[in-house]
C-alpha cells in the first residue's frame, strides 16, 4: 500500500514540475514576442531592448535550473540507491552541459 502511495506522490510531483516548466516556457515565449514586437515597431531604446533580452536570458537560466532540479528530484534521487555509478555519470554529463 505504501509503495502505491509513493508512486502516486511521485507522479503528482512530476506533473507539478511539468506544469511549472510549461509556465516558465510560456512566460519566456511572451517575453520573446514582446521583444520582437518592440523591434518590429522600432519602439524603445537600445537600452530597453537589452533589458528585455537580459530578462529573457535570466528566464532561460531559471528554466535550465528548474529542469536540472526536476531531474534531481524525479530521477536521480530514485536511481542513486540502485545505480549510483550510472547516476553519477549522468550527473557529470548534465553539469558538463551547464558549463559549456
Amino acid at each position: 500500500m505504501d509503495s502505491i502511495n509513493q508512486t502516486d506522490a511521485a507522479e503528482a510531483l512530476k506533473c507539478e514540475y511539468n506544469e511549472k516548466t510549461l509556465h516558465r516556457i510560456h512566460r519566456i515565449q511572451g517575453q520573446l514576442a514582446a521583444l520582437e514586437q518592440m523591434i518590429e515597431q522600432d519602439a524603445g531604446t537600445c537600452e530597453d531592448r537589452v533589458i528585455r533580452a537580459r530578462t529573457i536570458e535570466k528566464g532561460m537560466t531559471n528554466l535550465i535550473t528548474h529542469l536540472v532540479e526536476c531531474y534531481l528530484v524525479n530521477t536521480a534521487q530514485g536511481q542513486m540507491a540502485d545505480q549510483p555509478e550510472a547516476t553519477t555519470r549522468e550527473l557529470v554529463r548534465i553539469f558538463d552541459l551547464l558549463n559549456r
